[in-house]
This record gives C-alpha cells, structure tokens and sequence, in this order.
C-alpha cells in the first residue's frame, strides 16, 4: 500500500504540509514501515494523487477506472473505499 496503494482518510490531492528546516513539504503518514514488527500496529494515511489538476484517476480490483473530482464530499470519498459503499453509520453512500 505504501507504494502503490493510498487511503481515502483525506480528499483526492489534499496537501498535508510538513515543515522541516525552513522548507515546506506535502507529505504522507506513516507510524512505521511495514513488516519492521510482529506485534506493532502500522498506521498510514496515503492521500490519492495526480498530476492532473483538480482530479485523481481511480483503478478498481475489478478493473474499472473513475475519475474522481478533488472536492468530492469525504463521507462519499471514503464510503467509496469500502466493500460495499458504506458509511460509519451502515449508509449506503455509494453505488
């Protein structure tokens, strides 16, 4: 996931800034790099980027490809994540 893959915890191309020695940097989440333990949990938040302005282009396990607007709502961004299109709440919110 951490190299080919990405999360929907943020919006399409969502610049999450870090800043270290005076430079700025988009960066990602990681607590650590998989595999370095056993036991220990890895947390990662891997925002869907483009070189497109305004878009992501999104390739499915089924192999169905969408393009997907930056300012999709998030509920709706992350619901598309699931097996079945659902919010927290058991809402359908995507087909």
């Amino acid at each position: 996931m951490h190299q080919t893959g990405f999360t929907t915890t943020f919006a399409p191309n969502t610049v999450v800034s870090h800043q270290e020695n005076g430079q700025a940097y988009d960066v990602d989440f990681n607590s650590q790099r998989e595999g370095n333990s056993e036991t220990g949990i890895t947390y990662a938040a891997v925002t869907a980027r483009s070189h497109h302005p305004g878009l992501v282009n999104v390739a499915t396990a089924s192999g169905s490809v969408f393009t997907i607007d930056d300012d999709i709502d998030r509920l709706i961004w992350q619901a598309l994540s699931t097996r079945q299109g659902r919010d927290s709440t058991g809402d359908v919110l995507a087909p």
